[in-house]
């Protein structure tokens, strides 16, 4: 895994290890400053998407994960003919990720993490409310066009205790996200504005329309959410 901090878009340090990149985006600072931690596929799309946010920051990109069992909480059949099944490794790899990752990264940094956000597309927007439930390590959750449809994960969510402390929610979805043949992926409209309405009756929750399909402008969706969870509650 090979570790990059930039300033604007300059390496400053980093390192390898076994797989994956992790990427830093922000000024050095002493001051506290939020963090929001963010899985994306390549350097490229976190480039895109820290250039697109408004409110100070630093963007935490983790990239390489294997998306379909790293972010998935348990086993289910694959959406595309293409793709592998859910493997259901998600809580393993919250494990890692907010017990080796988090603190590793987080030392290097010269300023305190004044609020510490996940956020996520996709199944990775998944991954960031399955981290709500089952950490207290973030306090800004962000799902962008995330697959709340997920077998199973409606119940779950309105069935267990988020674990988050005083967490704000962004919640966003395409127009005509369910607008598609499969039938799962096609309820993910009604449940997500279930949940987001459930949510919402204990939590502040942010609710977004974006216009278009689940492929349009991803980086820009993930950029305006986080731009509104930072915004939340300022001055």
């Amino acid at each position: 895994m090979t570790i990059v901090i930039q300033k604007g878009f300059a390496a400053m340090k980093s390192w390898k290890e076994e797989n994956g990149e992790i990427f830093l985006w922000g000024e050095e600072t002493k001051e506290a400053v939020p963090v929001i931690w963010c899985h994306i596929f390549s350097r490229e799309e976190g480039e895109k998407i820290w250039g697109q946010i408004t409110e100070p920051c630093v963007l935490a990109g983790v990239s390489g994960r294997d998306w379909n069992r790293d972010f998935s909480p348990w086993r289910a059949e694959k959406v595309f003919a293409k793709s592998t099944d859910f493997s259901g490794g998600a809580g393993e790899y919250l494990l890692y990720f907010e017990n080796d990752i988090l603190p590793r990264i987080e030392q290097t940094l010269s300023f305190e993490v004044r609020d510490r956000g996940i956020a996520g597309y996709s199944m990775a927007g998944l991954f960031a409310v399955y981290a709500m439930y089952h950490s207290d390590k973030f306090n800004r959750i962000g799902t962008m066009s995330g697959s709340l449809w997920f077998d199973g994960w409606e119940d779950y969510a309105v069935s267990h205790t988020i674990k988050a402390i005083n967490p704000v929610i962004y919640v966003s979805l395409g127009s005509r996200e369910h607008k598609v043949r499969n039938d799962r992926m096609a309820s993910v409209k009604a449940c997500t504005e279930r949940l987001a309405a459930y949510w919402e009756k204990s939590w502040p929750v942010i609710r977004e329309s974006e216009p278009g399909g689940h492929f349009d402008d991803p980086e820009g969706r993930v950029a305006r959410g986080i731009s509104r969870l930072l915004a939340f509650g300022s001055p």
